[in-house]
């Protein structure tokens, strides 16, 4: 696998960003014939976000929508440890089931549990100054 050297940043053109529609892709190779590929605009950004990212040396990893994950692929997703990724399975809040004795999850639904948590985690927050005055702490 070829791998980018650090900071190699491909950026498209700006009319390559502002592209809705289709664009064609000419791809051109030492000792091979040149072809075009036509694509989507979307899938043209999505690949050029992709690259620049593997030039940053960040990974990148491409997960179907129908996947189910492990508990440390949930972990991962959430960026939280694998035992913190089990107790949403076992109270629920993520719909999974055993495999074994394993848990899985599927991909689209830790989406909604991650906004899901974001939203109570906001509204604490929220209410912490209220508490505070309310304790005369502040």
């Amino acid at each position: 696998m070829r791998r980018f050297s650090p900071g190699f940043t491909p950026q498209p053109a700006e009319s390559l960003a502002a592209a809705n529609g289709t664009v064609r892709l000419r791809l051109e190779a030492p000792n091979a014939p040149k072809e075009a590929v036509t694509l989507p605009a979307v899938v043209l950004r999505l690949l050029l976000t992709i690259l620049n990212e593997m030039g940053n040396t960040n990974t990148v990893r491409v997960i179907p929508g129908h996947a189910e994950l492990t508990t440390g692929e949930v972990a991962e997703l959430l960026n939280r440890s694998r035992p913190y990724a089990i107790k949403p399975h076992d109270d629920k809040q993520i719909p999974s089931h055993r495999v074994g004795t394993h848990r899985r999850a599927r991909l689209k639904d830790i989406p909604a549990y991650r906004e899901e948590h974001y939203q109570a985690r906001t509204a604490i927050l929220d209410r912490m100054p209220a508490i505070d005055q309310e304790l005369g702490l502040i």
